[in-house]
C-alpha cells in the first residue's frame, strides 16, 4: 500500500487522464468511470491536496473495484486503461 506516497489531487488526476473519468465538485469530487455505455464504477475523492489515510486508500481501490496492489499499479502507470478494462471484464 502506498498510501503515503499519494495524495487525493494525484488520484483525481491519474483517474482524469487515464480513465477519463469526469468529475463533479460537490464537498467531494465523484466520478462515474462508463465501460460499455454503462456506469461500472464511481469513485468518490476527498478535495484538497491531502495525503490518504490507509482505509480511504482502500476505499479508493474498492471502488474502482481493483485490489490495493491494483491500484498502487494504477497510481503509478503500469496498469493503463485497457488492462483496467479487462479486468473490470473479469469481476462484472
Amino acid at each position: 500500500m502506498k498510501n503515503s506516497k499519494y495524495n487525493s489531487h494525484d488520484v483525481k488526476v491519474t483517474c482524469e487522464n487515464k480513465l477519463n473519468i469526469e468529475f463533479r465538485s460537490t464537498k467531494e469530487f465523484t466520478g462515474w468511470y462508463i465501460f460499455n455505455s454503462n456506469k461500472v464504477a464511481r469513485i468518490t475523492i476527498p478535495k484538497g491536496k491531502k495525503f490518504l489515510p490507509p482505509k480511504t486508500y482502500k476505499s479508493l481501490a474498492i471502488q474502482l473495484k481493483l485490489s490495493v496492489s491494483e491500484f498502487d499499479d494504477f497510481l503509478d502507470c503500469p496498469l493503463d486503461k485497457e488492462n483496467y478494462d479487462i479486468i473490470l471484464k473479469e469481476r462484472l
